[in-house]
């Protein structure tokens, strides 16, 4: 089986598991797609934002100290799995978002 897991933030930077709005259902921006016999598969989405650290959170407080920013560019997670492969965790960032090289998380 190939499967492409996808999740990402909405348009106000917020993932469903940690939406403070409380707008979101759970699992929210979240999908599993199963591949066909030639590992095509077809994503339609929404176009995420960027987001940053709760500004009085530990890890912004810890980024602070060290003279660095909590933000992250506008991006969409890939998980990609297939029988006899190892787990693919990547992710792509939205052209033109300021953080876009400048990630925090150097996810860049």
């Amino acid at each position: 089986a190939r499967i492409v897991d996808v999740w990402q933030a909405n348009t106000k930077g917020f993932y469903s598991h940690f939406d403070p709005t409380g707008e979101q259902t759970p699992f929210n921006m979240r999908r599993t797609i199963m591949t066909d016999a030639q590992g095509h598969y077809r994503v339609q989405t929404i176009l995420p934002a960027g987001y940053g650290c709760p500004p009085d959170g530990p890890t912004q407080q810890l980024l602070n100290q060290l003279g660095r920013h909590g933000n992250r560019p506008a991006h969409i997670h890939f998980f990609v799995s297939a029988d006899g492969h190892r787990k693919l965790t990547t992710q792509i960032n939205v052209a033109g978002d300021p953080y876009t090289y400048d990630d925090f998380a150097y996810a860049t």
